[in-house]
This record gives C-alpha cells, sequence and structure tokens, in this order.
C-alpha cells in the first residue's frame, strides 16, 4: 500500500509531549502538552492536546504527573470520551508522581487525550516531568 492510498501499515506511529514549565493553579479540563519530543506519524496535536489514530490498531498510552507542591492532582488518559485509567499524585509531601498506562484497541479516528479529574497544578521544568506518551503496537 502506498502512502497516496493511506498510511501504510509499518510506517511508525509514537510520540512524547511534555510540559516545560509547571503551573500551581491550573484547574483546567483537557491537560495540552505542548512541547513535543517525538511525533512519528503525527497523530499528537500539541494545540489540542489530543492524540488521534492514523491507522486502526493496538495502542499503548501513558500519562505520569508531578503534583505541584504540597497538592494532589488526579489525571485520566481518555479515549473518546471514556475515562480508561487514572493517576493519583498525592498532598503528603512537596512533589508527587502519579503514573499509568492502558492499552487500547483503536480505529482510525479515535482519539485520547489527558484530562483532569480532581486536584490542581502540575509541576515540571524545563526537562519534561510531567508527560503523556503513546505508540502503536
Amino acid at each position: 500500500m502506498s502512502l497516496l492510498n493511506g498510511p501504510v501499515k509499518d510506517t511508525p506511529i509514537a510520540f512524547t509531549a511534555g510540559m516545560t514549565s509547571a503551573s500551581s493553579s491550573w484547574e483546567g479540563d483537557i491537560l495540552v502538552f505542548p512541547h513535543v519530543i517525538t511525533n512519528k506519524g503525527h497523530g499528537y496535536s500539541s494545540s489540542s492536546g489530543k492524540f488521534t489514530a492514523p491507522r486502526d490498531g493496538t495502542y499503548v498510552f501513558t500519562v505520569t504527573g508531578v503534583s505541584s507542591y504540597s497538592k494532589f492532582l488526579c489525571l485520566d488518559i481518555v479515549h473518546d470520551g471514556l475515562r480508561k485509567v487514572r493517576t493519583y499524585s498525592s498532598d503528603s509531601a512537596r512533589y508527587q508522581t502519579g503514573t499509568n498506562l492502558v492499552v487500547l484497541e483503536l480505529d482510525r479516528g479515535d482519539a485520547v487525550w489527558v484530562k483532569r479529574f480532581m486536584g490542581q497544578g502540575y509541576h515540571t521544568n524545563s526537562v519534561p516531568m510531567t508527560t503523556f506518551s503513546g505508540f502503536i503496537l
């Protein structure tokens, strides 16, 4: 199959995006990761924060959230509006990390993103600590 007819089955699809500036007061809906490290297949949008599957397949997604100073944060990986897994970063210490991973069957055009469930703020620095990644198996 050529690129003119659609995505080639063996074309790599993988992305990692992160935050490079912290926010102690963020209470938004979708967490948009503007710093793109890798975006093979161009499925991740740094303007919407959503990954859109370029083709059908089994995908792996992971999110890591670092809570802001002495605050808690819960983030969900969402597939087309349905929450699939959740992270929890405790407020019991200065900065805490929550992470989770999910394997999803996606159809071409399905969307996956990170959404806040509870809490506020996230921590990071110029080298991303709060990140969102995914790839096709």
